[in-house]
Parts: structure tokens; C-alpha cells; sequence
């Protein structure tokens, strides 16, 4: 196996210029050297780094050759990386930023829906924030969402949970349900979404999100949204309390019967009354079935 060492030329007499020896061990005993100025020695890297590829990464999304090194890997390894419509566009945020592969899969269906995120911003607990890749006050910190945006003064907080609402322990349930207090106390909207939510219906989520944003349905939404959404309602009514809330078919629960929900996670009990009329029924409403028999046409 060929080796490769560099090492600073301490035979150069020359003042203020550096220069290096680059020895090259071939089989046995056999070594080759050579002395590079370090004009040479960047040139040297440069062809190498364009050979394997790193290059153009580099100047693409100004990163370290490092960076460039793992966004070819990642390029190279996953199948969904060959064929994706947003290489060498969005490689670096995606394979760098996103801390798994729910949160790049989310990432990408807004890109392509035309909603620009910011990945991974810090919010404290005083309300000021900082940007990746800042470092972390543990001390200050509230939480780091997975997606930031604003829109029509709305400042909306999206996480990505990993686990179901059956697999979250007891304090996994407590530290977010605070943590979405103390946002929604600072202003914040607060969006979750589980993985099978995600894994089984992006659409559905990407919807959600742009109509928690305020973009105006596409076509292609339309046909796959329910004709909650495309009627646009703003209020709905809590289909186990009865009070008036904003009309989410995807959450049609308050705040609070919200929090007792998720900690059963009773889909399917029947609850008492139709998100979209307001109406009391007793045997056909449910979270996962919010509208009664007439809404739902």
C-alpha cells in the first residue's frame, strides 16, 4: 500500500517561505520525495479534491472538505440521494443539518412545496435566540426545533418526534408538553409530527403546515386533502369538550383535552361532538374520524 506523509522542509533557508516534504513509501523500502512550496502543495490539493469529487461540493455550499467528504458518502450510499430532485441543491442542509432521516424526509416535501425552513435554531428561555451552528448555552436553552419559520407574524415551531405517541415515556410526554407551554407562553405555534405521520402521510402534513403558514392550496393539495381544507374553515369545535377552536381536522382537540389524549392515546374513543358542526352525537365521532356522517361529504 502506498503511504503519503508531509512534513515542513527543515532544510529550507529561504525566510517567511514555507515549504514542505511530501514522501511518498512505495513496496519495501522504495521512497520518493519532493519539495512543495505551499502554493504547490494547495494546488496538490485542489487536484485531489476535484479527482474525488469534493471539489465542486465544497464551492457549491462553501463548506470543509470534511463536509464535502460526508455529502458524497451520503450521496453515494442512500438510493434516495441518487435520485433526488434536490441534489447539489439542498445536499449540505439536508445531510448536515438534519438529524435523521424523518427530518430529512419532512425538509425535503417543503422545499419542494416552496416553503423555506430554518433548521435547527436555538430559542431560549428569555425569548432571544441564536442559528446553527452556534453553540449551546445549556444554561439558557428551551428547546431547538427541528424547523422554524415565520409567516404573517406567526412564528411556527415544527418537531419531528422519532417515537409514537405509544412508544413516549411518561417524561418524554411531560418535558414536550412544557416545552409547548413555554413556546405558546413566547408567541410560538407548536407543531408535532410522529413518524408514521410523516412515513405515511406527508401530504397530509405538508397541507397542514401550509395552511398553518397561510399558503393558498395548490391543486395538487386539493386532491389530497380532505374538503375540510378545502372549504378553509377557521373554527372548529372540540370534539370532546365542545369548546370553539381553530378547525384542524388533523388536532380537532383543545389544548387541554389534547394533553389527556396523548397521555392514553385513545384514538379511536368515541368522543362527543363533530369538529366542523358543533354538533353533540354519540356513537360516530372519534380522532381519527372528527366530522360526523354529513361534514364528512
Amino acid at each position: 500500500m502506498m503511504r503519503i506523509k508531509i512534513e515542513a522542509n527543515e532544510d529550507v533557508n529561504t525566510v517567511n517561505k514555507l515549504e514542505y516534504k511530501v514522501i511518498l513509501s512505495l513496496s519495501g523500502d522504495i521512497q520518493i520525495s519532493q519539495i512543495l512550496s505551499e502554493y504547490d502543495l494547495n494546488t496538490l490539493l485542489d487536484d485531489i479534491s476535484f479527482t474525488l469529487g469534493y471539489k465542486p461540493i465544497m464551492e457549491k455550499f462553501k463548506c470543509s472538505l470534511k463536509d464535502a467528504k460526508d455529502i458524497k458518502n451520503e450521496i453515494e450510499k442512500k438510493s434516495v440521494c441518487k435520485n433526488c430532485d434536490l441534489k447539489m441543491v439542498e445536499c449540505y442542509r439536508c445531510c448536515k443539518i438534519c438529524e435523521s432521516p424523518l427530518e430529512q424526509d419532512l425538509f425535503k416535501a417543503l422545499v419542494k412545496n416552496g416553503i423555506n425552513v430554518e433548521l435547527q435554531m436555538r430559542i431560549n428561555k428569555d425569548n432571544t435566540i441564536s442559528h446553527y451552528p452556534e453553540e449551546i448555552d445549556s444554561a439558557k436553552i428551551l428547546t431547538i426545533p427541528d424547523f422554524y419559520l415565520e409567516s404573517d407574524n406567526k412564528k411556527i415551531c415544527i418537531y419531528t418526534d422519532g417515537h409514537t405517541y405509544h412508544e413516549r415515556t411518561e417524561y418524554q410526554a411531560v418535558r414536550d408538553r412544557s416545552i409547548d407551554r413555554d413556546l405558546q407562553n413566547l408567541g410560538y405555534i407548536v407543531l408535532r409530527y410522529t413518524t408514521s405521520e410523516i412515513k405515511q402521510k406527508l401530504e397530509s402534513v405538508v397541507v397542514e403546515i401550509k395552511k398553518t403558514i397561510g399558503m393558498e392550496s395548490t391543486s395538487s393539495d386539493n386532491e389530497n386533502s380532505s374538503n375540510s381544507v378545502i372549504e378553509k374553515i377557521s373554527e372548529g369545535t372540540c370534539i370532546r369538550c365542545g369548546w370553539k377552536i381553530d378547525y384542524n381536522p388533523n388536532r380537532p382537540l383543545c389544548e387541554d383535552c389534547y394533553q389527556i389524549w396523548v397521555q392514553f392515546s385513545n384514538i379511536d374513543y368515541v368522543e362527543r361532538f363533530c369538529h366542523k358542526c358543533g354538533k353533540e352525537f354519540m356513537d360516530c365521532i372519534s380522532y381519527r374520524k372528527p366530522l360526523c356522517r354529513k361534514c364528512s361529504y
